[in-house]
């Protein structure tokens, strides 16, 4: 039965539940220490087992009643990837500043109230850079100094690949084909040898492309989002 009342408690997040929670758990102790003995009264271990925990259920109220009458906002935050699996690696940013800290179920900003803007609205953001992964959600900050949020991550848009091919010599090829490998879209260089064509990748994404006319052809490692320059050389 501990066991399973400890386990509730770890899923507890607003103080006054809290609170509310340690006292039934302190009268169950109660109860329970002075069945079978015979005695009306519970004896003074019960006693002291009882308030030990009731003391340990009021700490977050009372903490919560200090923060508020400070003004600091503790915002929590839990972030999931499109899996709907939580994600315990992200970045996450606050455009109200504050300080971050790490905790067992995400993280928690702590932003005092005077930091807060007109609105009272904070967005936060969470990514994955690795991945390629980005959401964010925003919270207005009010009454609640407790406020709890979730984070979707989503990927990412696909950007633009854009470059021009040229030859040994460095000069423009008019003419030339140039695609991602793996998708259809072909593009085709223009008098100066510039090309643009969908990179199918978030911006900074590494890719390859595949370029080519006539007798000369490449395959080379660009990045999503920014100007690649693609040399075509005589194949042997």
């Amino acid at each position: 039965m501990l066991t399973k009342a400890l386990e509730l408690a770890a899923q507890i997040t607003h103080p006054v539940t809290a609170a509310i929670f340690a006292a039934v758990l302190a009268l169950i102790a109660l109860l329970s220490l002075t069945k079978g003995t015979g005695k009306k009264k519970p004896p003074q271990i019960a006693w002291l087992l009882a308030a030990v925990i009731f003391l340990l259920g009021l700490s977050p109220l009372l903490a919560s009643t200090y923060l508020d009458s400070r003004g600091i906002y503790r915002v929590r935050i839990e972030v999931f990837n499109p899996a709907k699996e939580p994600v315990h690696d992200a970045e996450i940013t606050s455009s109200a500043g504050g300080e971050l800290k790490k905790t067992d179920a995400g993280w928690e900003f702590t932003i005092p109230r005077e930091e807060k803007p007109a609105n009272g609205e904070v967005t936060f953001r969470a990514a994955l850079k690795d991945a390629y992964l980005a959401g964010d959600s925003t919270q207005k900050l009010e009454k609640e100094y407790f406020p709890q949020l979730t984070i979707q991550l989503a990927p990412l848009p696909s950007v633009e690949v854009r470059g021009v091919v040229v030859d040994e010599y460095a000069r423009p090829i008019e003419g030339a084909r140039v695609w991602v490998v793996g998708y259809d879209e072909i593009a085709t260089t223009s008098p100066t040898g510039s090309f643009s064509l969908p990179a199918h990748a978030a911006d900074g994404q590494q890719i390859s492309l595949h370029a080519d006319k006539g007798d000369r052809a490449t395959q080379t490692t660009a990045f999503a989002g920014r100007t690649a320059e693609v040399t075509l050389r005589k194949q042997p």
